[in-house]
């Protein structure tokens, strides 16, 4: 059997652990095993190796998730996409949102203006590819929220909802998500460089 790598990551923060887990494939010796000790970080890490390409099982003991990853050799990792989504074309357009409200000033006109926004997103069909949502903008994407017709909405029409995990966790509503997928800071950063075009409300 080959000889494991083995990457610790317990104990960092979003992006740590895909940073480390990316420079661990690069010229890697199958196969590696990364170890996290929360369930985003485990969820982010697979996203990654997955769309590079990889293989992963995982195997949760105690409060640790062991992440094995191994090369699967039925998918190039020159085929696959970004974690979290597809890879936004050159000339798309990617919405980042990253309050409740638009603008400043009256509450209630913001979120009025937001739920205004979202909306119209709609007639942008085939321009839109990413939507993501950090912050407090993370509420918009849960149950509940005033808004998430529209998000729904838009990914229906195909675009790909990414949502900070840490923003979730950080508001302790990851169980309430209700659209889009869980990301993280790396993939985030990878999408919104490769965006044509980048609009915020």
């Amino acid at each position: 059997m080959a000889e494991r790598k083995t990457v610790d990551c317990r104990g960092l923060a979003c992006p740590q652990p895909v940073i480390h887990t990316k420079d661990a494939l690069q010229g890697a010796t199958f196969p590696i095993v990364v170890i996290v000790d929360n369930e985003g970080s485990c969820t982010n890490v697979s996203r990654f190796a997955e769309s590079q390409g990889a293989r992963v099982s995982v195997a949760q003991r105690d409060d640790e998730f062991h992440l094995t990853i191994e090369p699967d050799r039925g998918i190039p990792a020159a085929e696959t996409s970004l974690a979290a989504g597809a890879d936004p074309d050159a000339n798309s357009m990617v919405v980042y949102v990253s309050s409740e409200g638009m603008g400043f000033g009256d509450e209630d006109l913001g979120a009025t203006l937001m739920a205004a926004f979202l909306d119209t997103l709609s007639h942008f069909k085939g321009e839109l590819s990413h939507a993501i949502f950090v912050n407090a903008a993370a509420k918009l994407v849960v149950k509940g929220s005033p808004v998430l017709e529209q998000v729904q909405q838009l990914e229906q029409l195909g675009v790909q909802v990414l949502v900070c995990g840490t923003c979730l966790d950080h508001f302790g509503i990851s169980e309430k998500l209700a659209v889009g997928s869980v990301s993280n800071m790396y993939a985030i950063i990878e999408t919104l460089s490769k965006a044509g075009r980048i609009i915020r409300p």
